[in-house]
């Protein structure tokens, strides 16, 4: 009896440990977008008028946040092609003036094309960076997906934060895979 009560306590285990590892599928159709990230990972509530979705892995400090938003081609300082633009017309420094703005320094690197699994193109990097304000001072590397579709843009951007360039690289490493993983299952819906 006790040798069926181990084998049976061994299998619930085994199957409560892999149901908290399956990965979950967000597809946000309100918004248009899917992503895919660690079952076991928290989502937070989301502020500001474009950030959708937040996502965290907890005691590593791996931090995902999806953004989306309507983009107007006709708008003046908007390429009215989005898919030439992300796929012909793009230069690194277009991840300055379209992410780094928000923080007093950002140096992109490994930028990269690929594409949705229908085709679309999407542009992925990396980052280092510096925030501050008068509240928070903080530094950080993260990896971006980002595109331009029809009618809507949306980014990924899953990162670290630490008090220096050098804890935040140290931090980095070890969750750098994961962090592709899911910025790899970023998909912004077509219209």
């Amino acid at each position: 009896m006790r040798l069926f009560l181990l084998a049976t306590a061994t299998i619930y285990l085994a199957w409560a440990s892999a149901a908290l590892a399956a990965d979950k599928t967000v597809h946000d159709k309100e918004h248009g977008f899917s992503l895919t990230y660690p079952g076991e990972w928290t989502s937070e509530t989301t502020f500001g008028d474009t950030m959708r979705l937040k996502v965290e892995s907890g005691e590593e400090g791996l931090t995902c946040r999806v953004s989306q938003n309507r983009y107007d081609p006709t708008a003046p300082d908007n390429p009215p092609d989005p898919r030439a633009f992300i796929e012909k017309d793009w230069a690194v420094s277009n991840w300055q003036t379209m992410i780094g703005v928000a923080y007093d320094s950002a140096n992109f690197s490994q930028d990269r094309l690929a594409h949705f699994p229908e085709g679309y193109p999407v542009r992925i990097a990396d980052m280092d960076f510096h925030y501050a304000d008068d509240n928070v001072s903080f530094y950080g590397h993260s990896r971006i997906a980002l595109t331009l579709r029809n009618s809507h843009y949306g980014f990924v951007d899953c990162g670290v934060a630490a008090d220096s360039a050098e804890a935040s690289a140290r931090k980095w490493a070890p969750l750098a895979d994961e962090a592709g993983k899911v910025v790899s299952s970023f998909v912004l819906d077509a219209d």
